[in-house]
């Protein structure tokens, strides 16, 4: 038999005991890698690193751009983001392209419009493949609906640096 009267596998280890060593093996097995797991230097909340992004947008109505300030908080509506304060807009002539007679493309510039440039400081988690700020992915060359201050912009992002 292989339990005797007093409950005994092969008379010398008791259904406890068994159960007992199972629990502490079974423990052991969840605890372990736990304590003992090699640090991988992530944390679960990212560290936020601060951030110059420079927007672009080639033609825009001039009131636009004069409605738009140095300090305004520059937003993305869509993906509830905030990109931080403008520190600084640039402006130039508008950049259209129309085709001549002849069938090229020539650059040409509309009255009331102009291009701009418009630089923003703020912090985001920057990446070998773009940033994460608040609910969104950005990328160079990714064109968004931006909002600077009172004023909306269709610009693209021309440049992310780290400082």
């Amino acid at each position: 038999m292989i339990l005797d009267k007093k409950g005994k596998l092969f008379g010398k280890v008791s259904i406890i005991d068994i159960a007992i060593i199972i629990v502490v093996i079974m423990g052991l097995v969840i605890v372990w890698p736990k304590v003992f797991r090699k640090d991988t230097g992530t944390s679960f909340v990212a560290k936020m690193d601060k951030l110059k992004i420079v927007f672009y947008q080639s033609e825009v109505q001039n009131f636009a751009v004069e409605a738009a300030k140095i300090g305004d908080i520059v937003t993305d509506k869509i993906l509830n983001s905030t990109f931080g304060k403008v520190v600084d807009i640039e402006t130039g002539e508008s950049v259209s392209w129309v085709r001549t007679k002849t069938g090229e493309q020539a650059k040409v510039s509309k009255e009331g419009y102009s291009s701009v440039f418009i630089t923003v400081e703020g912090t985001g988690v920057y990446g070998n493949n773009g940033v994460k700020i608040g609910n969104g992915e950005y990328f160079i060359g990714q064109t968004i609906t931006l909002h600077v201050g009172k004023a909306a912009f269709y610009a693209t992002i021309y440049d992310i640096k780290k400082i």
